[in-house]
């Protein structure tokens, strides 16, 4: 762990824009007094919220495929296949009432993060569940849950183990996804889309009757979903929804399906993808004991109940709180069973029926993985989107290639130099690694950058006017320059450096979340950028900020500085002596030679917050590197693991 005072900074100053954004919102919504303000909000998110899920494709042939059934009792399950794009398989399991009088109100069911998918057993039984009261149930796995594995030995797992699932294989996808402007959210969308497409293609199936729900995981799909398809006609998503805002002051990461690009920025919140189709039905289930705040859940079927009224229907959104903790729970789904049957105009019993968990091997609509069954990774599609971006690209002159970067980064420059601090009492000195005294630069209200004087034991109390490195470490600059032998020999040498440690790095590593480690896929550093992302704002742009208000500060003093980046640390030094109008040499060490090998390389654990959300529709870093000509020296680049 690092010597992290600052642990707290990232967080604190990141909840204070998230609450900043979403106070706007509040008085938004209070103002709201009409049935026409009413109808012009629902408008509006509507909008917005689709805007958040760019790069849906248009419809192909499901190819559809009933590859097996089963008899279960009153039911029968058809176990389909079919393909949301050309070649993608998606898996899934059809249940249907034997008894057919009429067409049947039909429901869409998703799925958390299980990696048995839909045979985790409280999905399989709410589907059944509903099959038994009349409902007609598509029920599918998500990517990299079930049957739809992604990662396998081509992709760097070792033989005799499955690879990443679930979570942690979310975000590796999703990340990557964002580098071509694409996001993984729409990809789980579109799966559930096209499910539907399948269902409601179906003989058996009433198209005015049509649910969504799902827990967790899926309750965020049946979200999304509820946002996007004018089609579904009642929703009931289980242990989602709260805020935003209670997602990161509780310090909860989540996949990156579930952090819609801009949504912030543009004043959205969970509540609002519930809104877009306001007074559509919709109930909110949630727990006492989950990791989505009651507290947000509450707000939200509020926020919906003033809409809804507005709007002429008072009774079409409610909320069943259980007293457990996370999961689709027995009293959960008879909530949601009671929630349909009254919408789609049944008149059965609520109480589920006595059932046993099907083996997951009974379920399986793809022989247990739908690659070897015959379908295209999502990967390819990533890296076929990447090259035709590639084929498109012009070469940027340098004056082009700095405003591109500019505007993806969302810099906009302060024309002060910034204000520093002297911490006098802080790392104090070691003769023996040339470490001095402390420095904070605040490169922005609520961040400071921490600079660790290595070499210059003499000036205590100011920063140098001389010459002087800034380098940017892989982890911690402080740690590096006390550790490293190639740096302690410049020490030794007589060379001053000074140590920066970024944003959200070194000094000021998040404490939140539990993190211990900086490239954790599910830990602070993710949490963060996640963050920034849907704030419109990149993560990597603040640091970069930071490294170039601390040059402007250093040159405000008469230094003339240097950069060093290794690791993580290089990306920012590479595109801050870019931008920077001294045009400062640089050196990165262990650097990242390109985006295009992330994309080349699914496995990998270079974090999200080294990434430019859509930077391959315009540049690359070796453009980057190009561009700075002779000020660059480069060494020793990693690969896809550092």
């Amino acid at each position: 762990m690092y010597n992290n005072r600052y642990g707290h900074m990232v967080h604190e100053y990141t909840v204070g824009r998230v609450r900043s954004i979403l106070e706007e919102r509040a008085e938004r919504l209070d103002a709201i007094q009409t049935r026409a303000q009413a109808e012009a909000y629902v408008e509006d998110v509507r909008a917005k919220a689709a805007r958040c899920f760019p790069a849906l494709p248009a419809r192909t042939d499901l190819n559809a495929q009933i590859t097996g059934t089963l008899d279960l009792g009153d039911i029968c399950l058809e176990k389909v296949v079919y393909e949301s794009r050309p070649g993608f398989l998606v898996s899934a399991n059809l249940y249907l009432p034997k008894k057919l009088d009429a067409e049947l109100p039909c429901v869409l069911g998703l799925c958390g993060h299980s990696d048995t998918g839909k045979a985790y057993g409280p999905y399989q039984f709410f589907a059944r569940g509903l099959a038994s009261k009349g409902f007609a149930v598509l029920i599918v796995d998500p990517v990299s849950q079930g049957e739809r594995r992604q990662f396998y030995a081509e992709e760097g797992v070792p033989e005799g183990e499955t690879g990443p699932r679930s979570t942690v294989a979310h975000n590796m996808i999703g990340n990557r996804m964002l580098l071509t402007g694409d996001f993984v959210g729409s990809w789980f969308a579109w799966d559930a889309i096209r499910g539907l497409d399948y269902l409601l293609a179906r003989p058996e199936t009433d198209a005015s009757r049509v649910g969504v729900t799902g827990c967790s995981g899926g309750g965020t799909q049946t979200t999304q979903v509820t946002a996007l398809d004018p089609r579904i006609t009642m929703a009931a998503p289980d242990c989602y929804i709260t805020s935003w805002l209670c997602n990161l002051e509780n310090e909860l990461p989540a996949d990156a399906e579930q952090n819609p690009p801009c949504a912030l920025e543009f004043g959205l919140d969970e509540a609002d993808l519930l809104l877009a189709y306001a007074p559509r039905p919709t109930m909110i289930l949630a727990e006492e004991n989950c990791y989505f705040d009651l507290r947000g859940a509450r707000q939200a079927h509020a926020e919906m109940k003033k809409i809804h009224t507005l709007l002429g229907s008072p009774d079409s959104t409610e909320i069943s709180v259980g007293h457990l903790d996370h999961g689709f729970h027995k009293h959960a789904r008879e909530a949601m069973y009671r929630f349909f049957i009254k919408h789609a105009g049944l008149d059965v019993e609520c109480q589920e029926p006595e059932m046993e968990e099907i083996p997951e091997t009974q379920l399986n609509a793809a022989g247990g993985e739908v690659v070897p069954f015959g379908s295209k990774k999502i990967f390819g599609f990533t890296q076929a989107r990447a090259n035709e971006l590639l084929a498109k690209r012009s070469q940027l002159d340098e004056s082009s290639l700095k405003a591109t970067v500019r505007s993806h980064l969302n810099i906009d420059m302060s024309e002060a130099p910034p204000h520093y601090r002297y911490l006098r009492r802080s790392g104090g000195q070691d003769s023996k690694t040339g470490k001095g005294y402390q420095f904070a630069v605040e490169t922005e209200p609520g961040i400071q950058v921490i600079l660790t004087m290595f070499g210059d034991l003499e000036n205590q109390c100011r920063l140098p006017r001389e010459p002087v490195t800034l380098y940017v470490g892989h982890l911690s600059g402080e740690e590096d320059c006390a550790a490293l032998p190639w740096l302690q020999g410049r020490v030794s040498e007589g060379q001053r450096i000074l140590a920066a440690d970024l944003r959200g790095t070194g000094q000021s590593f998040p404490t939140s979340c539990g993190s211990s480690d900086l490239l954790e896929p599910y830990g602070a550093d993710y949490l963060y950028a996640s963050f920034g992302s849907m704030m419109g704002e990149s993560y990597l742009g603040r640091r970069v900020y930071d490294l170039l208000r601390t040059i402007d500060c250093l040159e405000d003093g008469g230094a003339n500085v240097h950069l060093i980046g290794r690791g993580i640390g290089s990306v920012p030094v590479a595109l801050a002596a870019l931008l920077h109008a001294s045009q400062p040499t640089c050196e990165l060490v262990h650097y990242l030679p390109s985006y295009q090998l992330l994309i080349d390389n699914p496995l990998h654990n270079w974090p999200f917050s080294c990434f430019i959300e859509s930077c391959l529709e315009m540049f690359d870093l070796p453009d980057v590197y190009s561009a700075l000509g002779d000020r660059l020296k480069k060494c020793d680049p990693w690969g896809a693991w550092i």
